[in-house]
């Protein structure tokens, strides 16, 4: 009896030593995998390029409202070409009379008053033309800024720099000049002139096209002849006439 209580106790202490023992050898419980590490998100900017004097070219609406203010200097210039034809004869009428006369002297404050009139004429209407030209330009301008804005939000361009296109002239010291100056010295297809030239016009946009309204490229469009009585108009900074 004693010897078989002796034989269970060692079978069972064999029992939970072989527990153990497979135990303490057994790997220990895997742990989850860490997540993989998030893919890095791309740095820099997406950027673009813009000929803001080639858009001002090509704006049907910008060249004809700049035509019809050149139609309205050239009519407004045949005007004061009459007047100065009207006081130059007044001038050589003057030159028959005496000139200690009192009709001389009547006559001679005519036409200064009559010469005064038509100084005071000219300067109100350059600056009636050159507050459109200004109206004019700001509203195209604004409109070329609202088109820029949707073209880059809809394909993720954070920044929209502005370029000049034409090709450097060597025998042109000013066309030099500006192609040295310029601040953008290089870019890889990223000029976005033709596609929002086509968004203002609504058309595709075809370079060798003649702009509506030719006759008025911009800055010169409100232009007067060198003897005119109305100075030239804004010209786009930074960029002349192409």
């Amino acid at each position: 009896m004693r010897l078989s209580s002796y034989r269970a106790a060692l079978a069972a202490s064999l029992v939970v030593c072989g527990v153990a023992i497979a135990w303490g050898q057994a790997p220990p419980p895997s742990r989850p995998a860490a997540p993989p590490a998030a893919a890095a998100a791309p740095s820099g900017t997406n950027v673009a390029v813009i000929d803001i004097a080639l858009i001002f070219k090509h704006h049907d609406r910008f060249n004809a409202a700049m035509g019809d203010i050149k139609r309205d200097i050239e009519a407004f210039e045949a005007q004061v070409r009459e007047d100065q034809r009207q006081l130059k004869a007044g001038v050589d009428e003057l030159q028959q009379y005496n000139a200690s006369s009192p009709d001389y002297k009547t006559k001679e404050a005519d036409l200064a008053r009559r010469q005064s009139e038509v100084q005071v004429k000219i300067g109100l209407k350059r600056k009636d033309f050159l507050e459109q030209e200004a109206r004019v330009y700001y509203r195209v301008y604004k409109e070329i800024e609202q088109s820029v804005a949707v073209f880059a939000q809809r394909y993720r361009i954070g920044l929209v720099l502005r370029f000049n296109s034409d090709d450097m002239q060597e025998d042109d010291r000013a066309s030099v000049l500006q192609g040295v100056n310029r601040a953008v010295v290089w870019h890889g297809n990223l000029d976005i002139t033709p596609q929002i030239i086509t968004d203002l016009n609504r058309r595709p946009f075809n370079p060798n096209d003649k702009p509506a309204g030719a006759a008025a490229a911009p800055g010169t469009a409100a232009q007067p002849p060198a003897a005119g009585p109305v100075s030239r108009g804004p010209v786009i900074p930074g960029r002349g006439t192409r």
